[in-house]
């Protein structure tokens, strides 16, 4: 089940290598002290190190674990007690939190194209070509021009400003970071399909994943608490996102706060709101079409590990594709595609290894088009793709939903 050790085969990469490591060495804390270093100074090993930081986080060990042992959790509260051996910049968090930091340097760094690389060096992060130069494997995309909540048109769908959706559910969007940042035109779609009443707040932000899943629990919860001021205004019946990773995240907020903490309730309704985007449209039936008119493509469903491990499976969104193009749907085996966050930033052949045993698998499809509901997994079958010939498009669930509405108000 864990993508890491299906394409290592390490022992100490598998759960059950990863389940001892923690139990048996770093719970009783490090066996040694470099010279210089204080009896207080957190010490590991670097191949534990290394076992710590080539975590997925995708869930999949504790979904099918006999034991219920929440492998994901144990790698957490590790990588919080050692995060100096995890190589993630600690200015990440403050430019994650910043309302206005944020959006002025995805304005200044809009204008490099995502193919010079040169983004990659200013931030200090890894590469993403392999060690071999000449084969380039991700491809990052350039950052939109302006993020989403930057625009006008989000703009006025702000609760603030009076918005009233008028008959029907109250809805409101949270974005996540790839979709503000990287891909407006998703959420465009989303509130097309979703009839164009969708409140957007302002002041939303990360949803606190990245820094969750490396253990910096006390930045997560700033995260959060940006994000419950942003969404207790709009007083909203739904919360879509168009990520499954955000989704997941959510309904983790209420784990942040202590029961004596008022915001725990808070965290909790809005955790309860939450809904995928094709589970939203499912469940609300907002289709006006059954199926597609469009025959000249085949399409595939990549299924995020989220979706599959912590949202309830990914029935709705293969459902949908099969009403939509019944025998031009071909379903593709679920696995993960390597992503992970800021995995496939610090491990980029590693994630690479994992996302080519996807390539293989979508081969198999014959499928024209790729089709997924997660912003991480969006973003990476289009930087592992970008440099392909003859490789799949690929959508968002919400772009395909979209253009097929186009094409049958048009008569297309």
């Amino acid at each position: 089940m864990c993508p890491v050790y299906d394409v290592t085969r390490h022992e100490r990469f598998s759960p059950r290598g990863k389940y001892k490591l923690i139990t048996e060495i770093i719970s009783k804390g490090p066996t040694f002290a470099p010279e210089g270093l204080g009896p207080n100074q957190n010490v590991l090993p670097v191949k534990v190190l290394e076992t710590l930081k080539d975590c997925l986080q995708c869930g999949a060990c504790g979904y099918i674990c006999p034991a219920g042992v929440e492998i994901n959790a144990l790698v957490r509260n590790a990588r919080a007690s050692y995060t100096k051996g995890l190589s993630i910049p600690w200015w990440l968090w403050d430019i994650l939190k910043s309302r206005r930091l944020t959006p002025l340097l995805a304005k200044l760094l809009g204008g490099i194209p995502g193919t010079s690389g040169l983004i990659w060096r200013l931030l200090g992060l890894t590469g993403r070509t392999s060690r071999d130069e000449k084969a380039f494997h991700f491809e990052m995309p350039s950052l939109a021009q302006s993020p989403a909540l930057s625009r006008r048109h989000f703009r006025l769908l702000d609760p603030s400003c009076g918005f009233d959706p008028g008959p029907g559910p109250r809805i409101a969007l949270f974005l996540g970071c790839v979709q503000n940042y990287l891909y407006p035109e998703v959420a465009e779609a989303m509130i097309r399909c979703l009839g164009g009443k969708v409140l957007v707040p302002l002041g939303q932000g990360c949803c606190g994943m990245p820094a969750w899943s490396a253990g910096a629990q006390e930045t997560a919860k700033e995260l959060v608490l940006q994000n419950l001021k942003a969404f207790e205004k709009a007083r909203a019946d739904f919360i879509v996102t168009g990520c499954a990773a955000c989704a997941s995240m959510i309904k983790e907020w209420p784990k942040l706060f202590s029961e004596k903490d008022p915001k725990k309730e808070v965290a909790g309704n809005l955790a309860d709101k939450v809904r995928e985007f094709s589970r939203l449209v499912v469940e609300l039936k907002v289709l006006p079409f059954r199926e597609s008119r469009d025959r000249s493509g085949t399409v595939t469903y990549h299924a995020p590990c989220h979706q599959r491990f912590d949202l309830g499976g990914v029935g709705e969104s293969e459902g949908l594709l099969d009403r939509i193009f019944s025998d031009a749907f071909r379903p593709m085996s679920h696995k993960c595609c390597g992503q992970g966050g800021l995995f496939s930033i610090g491990n980029p052949e590693l994630a690479w290894k994992i996302f080519e045993k996807r390539l293989s698998a979508w081969d198999r499809t014959g499928a024209s088009t790729v089709v997924t509901t997660c912003s991480g997994c969006l973003l990476q079958w289009r930087a592992g793709t970008a440099h392909q010939t003859g490789g799949p498009r690929v959508l968002h669930l919400a772009e395909l939903i979209d253009g097929l509405g186009e094409n049958t108000r048009s008569g297309g």
